[in-house]
């Protein structure tokens, strides 16, 4: 579980192949086409940019803090989190970055003023990691969140970038000692000034910003369990290679650690990855559905050693019959993702050392859900379950059956609020 700090192409997942490969029906990073090895972060690790609507307070400090008027705007944040967490382990959100839009109406102050320049300053940026230590970590009083002269033009948003240049750490927070932690978006402030070039006007205006649907949306959630400890969780180095999702979404890859059994005999460490453009929250009589997802098995070079000192030099295809997500809050509660009559698996060879990553399906995308509410549920969680697949190992056509378990503690998809 200890991060790696350079990635090849990472994977995510699974791949004795196969045997997950049924993770994917679950995601990509962007656009209608299947996960790039490029793209797949290394396996136990979460990658994901999150947009969030947001609702700013506008005030104006030189006029007495007199409110003017709430307005929308988004906070785009990205970044990367481990998929699991034991009791009381340290870990971060790293790699971070991320965008707060401020609402057009500033470019030109309701009307009162053509503004072409703008100052701003975030002077408060809570990220939370629900249950955890700290409960919340202020970016504001870490790194610079400023810049000047920002170019504005008229009836365009104003954004800031978080922070102008680099990437930012959150962190090191201490999980909680079982159940999961939400990281979570807890609210931004921000002091602008406004500047027309025109007229040599200078309008000082703050804003405090905080998350339309819930107050606190969860970016992701992370399952804890199994020993305490543990060396802390700060992964660098993984792909980020994502567009910006629309408001109230994320875009994401899961490279879940999994262990799968072999003919009911050895057992083996794999990934299985899975991405997918997802809601952050839905309304009480909606429902939640995956976009854009697709997967990959990935064989890691350390797995790939132990099957060949097995006496194994090529996988000969196979199939992936079932990849089950695990849906509390809603239904159905334990979904087989996998279409009917399962997802081909390319054959491959083993090389010493060399880790395979494995997108399936092997062009376009696929889909899971939608998934409907239980009855007073207050979020729907999908976690990934077991999966299965059948291979075809060394000469000859009879088929390996490839079984593997779900991941203890689970491996998280989404945390949407219902609100």
């Amino acid at each position: 579980m200890s991060p790696r700090t350079h990635r090849r192409g990472r994977g995510i997942r699974l791949a004795v192949v196969a045997a997950l490969a049924a993770a994917t029906t679950l995601g990509a990073p962007s656009g209608a086409h299947a996960l790039k090895p490029a793209d797949v972060p290394g396996i136990g690790a979460d990658t994901g940019r999150f947009t969030l609507p947001i609702k700013c307070k506008i005030t104006l400090p030189w006029l007495a803090d007199a409110e003017v008027i709430t307005l929308d705007g988004t906070v785009d944040i990205e970044g990367v989190a481990p998929v699991q967490l034991r009791p009381g382990q340290g870990f971060y959100l790293s790699q971070g970055k991320g965008t707060l839009t401020l609402p057009a109406w500033l470019s030109t102050l309701g009307g009162v003023a053509t503004i072409d320049k703008a100052d701003a300053k975030v002077t408060k940026l809570l990220i939370g990691a629900t249950r955890s230590t700290p409960e919340a970590v202020d970016l504001a009083k870490k790194y610079d969140l400023s810049v000047k002269d920002v170019a504005v033009k008229p009836l365009e948003p104003i954004k800031v970038s978080l922070p102008e240049t680099g990437s930012f750490d959150v962190g090191p927070f201490v999980a909680p000692q079982d159940g999961t932690t939400q990281l979570r978006f807890q609210g931004a402030s921000a002091d602008v000034k406004l500047k027309s070039s025109a007229t040599g006007l200078a309008i000082d205006v703050h804003a405090d910003c905080v998350d339309a649907a819930t107050g606190g949306a969860s970016l992701l959630s992370i399952a804890v369990g199994g020993q305490p400890g543990g060396p802390t969780i700060k992964w660098q180095g993984q792909p980020l290679n994502y567009t910006t999702p629309p408001s109230n979404q994320l875009v994401g890859i899961v490279n879940a650690p999994y262990t799968c059994s072999f003919g009911g005999g050895k057992k083996y460490k794999l990934g299985i990855a899975v991405g997918a453009r997802i809601p952050l929250s839905i309304k009480k009589g909606t429902t939640l559905s995956f976009y854009e997802a697709s997967g990959a098995i990935v064989i890691p070079a350390t797995t790939v050693n132990a099957l060949i000192a097995d006496g194994y030099k090529t996988l000969r295809g196979g199939t992936v019959d079932q990849l089950f997500l695990t849906v509390q809050g809603g239904t159905p509660a334990s979904p087989n993702v996998i279409p009917s009559g399962g997802l081909e698996i390319p054959t491959f060879s083993l090389t010493k050392g060399k880790e395979i990553v494995i997108p399936l399906p092997q062009s376009g995308t696929l889909g899971a859900g939608p998934f409907t509410p239980t009855p007073g549920s207050e979020s729907i969680i999908v976690g990934l379950g077991s999966a299965s697949a059948r291979l075809k190992l060394g000469a000859g056509s009879a088929e390996t059956k490839v079984t593997c378990g779900a991941p203890s503690p689970a491996a998280l998809l989404v945390d949407a609020a219902v609100v």
